[in-house]
């Protein structure tokens, strides 16, 4: 004879997960877990090997899903930096000039305050970048390229509304930073 099993009506079931669905939590538990122990172990300490076991994952799933580790550290910089982008470009919606400045600047300070764990990881992908034989470091040479763009476009939309001194170029503000914006050299 056959039994039935009986479900409290309180249980609720899940619908099973697709499989990208599957990957999509797989990927996005290993770069938690890479980006903890980027803080905890290093650069070197932060192994694939490593990744697999603190997300609750096989020792292989992450050498399976990412290759190598520098590939790894690629999507890190990238979900990171697709936060803070998603959060500046919502507060900035479009203003240029001194009003974009101040508002990157304040939406800097909230990210760093509500991400201090993401800006710890960049910060320690960015000095590992600076190794000469760094397989990621093409990775962070785009995210600065990306972040020039965005202040000299700034820069351009504050001269054209006369906030901004004419005499300075965009390109080269966006390279060096904001002193020369408020009226340095």
């Amino acid at each position: 004879m056959k039994m039935l099993q009986n479900t409290p009506k309180n249980e609720k079931t899940e619908a099973p997960r697709t499989q990208a669905e599957r990957t999509a939590l797989a990927e996005s538990r290993m770069v938690s877990a890479a980006i903890d122990l980027l803080y905890t172990a290093g650069i070197q300490g932060t192994t694939l090997v490593a990744i697999g076991e603190r997300s609750g994952y096989s020792r292989g799933l992450a050498t399976h899903h990412f290759g190598s580790k520098a590939a790894l550290f690629r999507t890190v910089l990238r979900r990171i930096t697709a936060v803070w982008t998603e959060e500046l470009m919502r507060n900035i919606s479009g203003k240029t000039g001194l009003e974009a400045f101040r508002i990157a600047t304040d939406t800097h300070l909230g990210h760093v305050l509500s991400h201090p764990d993401y800006i710890r990881a960049t910060n320690i992908l960015w000095g590992a970048a600076l190794d000469p034989s760094s397989e990621f470091k093409p990775n962070v040479a785009e995210f600065m390229r990306i972040q020039r763009a965005s202040v000299a476009g700034w820069v351009r939309g504050g001269q054209d509304n006369g906030e901004i001194r004419p005499d300075l170029n965009p390109d080269r503000i966006g390279e060096h930073g904001v002193e020369h914006v408020l009226g340095g050299a």
